[in-house]
């Protein structure tokens, strides 16, 4: 329910202390379906745009668990909406791959439930293998 205040104490399945970190979703190329657009600044006083995508579950390997079975959710960040040159090149590349329309102006809220292939890699993270959106393409 909206608005209710949760308790304070949290349970999970196990002990924290002995969770590991998990395995990052493997290497390769997932459809991915846009969830959430946000508007961001970056530290360098950058505009960008911050894309959710949701990877269904039934696409992971037989072999990789996360242990939910409704899919993840990565984010892709590499999607400057500076007006320069490159960023405004950077940014078709994007509206292309997600079949987004092109003008002068955009709208980011256009952008939700596009479809777009993902090129997953890992990276380093605080000491932590994760899942990376590598590159967009069209599906």
């Amino acid at each position: 329910m909206a608005g209710e205040e949760l308790p304070s104490v949290v349970e999970f399945s196990m002990d924290l202390g002995k969770q590991e970190a998990p395995e990052p979703l493997p290497v390769g190329n997932y459809l991915g379906i846009i969830s959430a657009v946000t508007v961001k600044m970056s530290q360098r006083e950058t505009k960008y745009a911050e894309v959710a995508f949701k990877i269904s579950a039934d696409q992971f390997p037989a072999d990789y668990d996360d242990g939910n079975p409704d899919g993840m959710t990565l984010y892709y960040r590499r999607c400057s909406l500076e007006d320069t040159a490159n960023a405004r090149y950077g940014t078709r590349r994007f509206c292309e791959a997600i079949g987004a329309p092109l003008g002068k102006k955009i709208d980011t809220a256009t952008w939700l439930h596009s479809e777009a292939e993902l090129e997953i890699t890992h990276e380093p993270y605080e000491g932590v293998m994760r899942a990376n959106v590598n590159r967009v393409r069209a599906a």
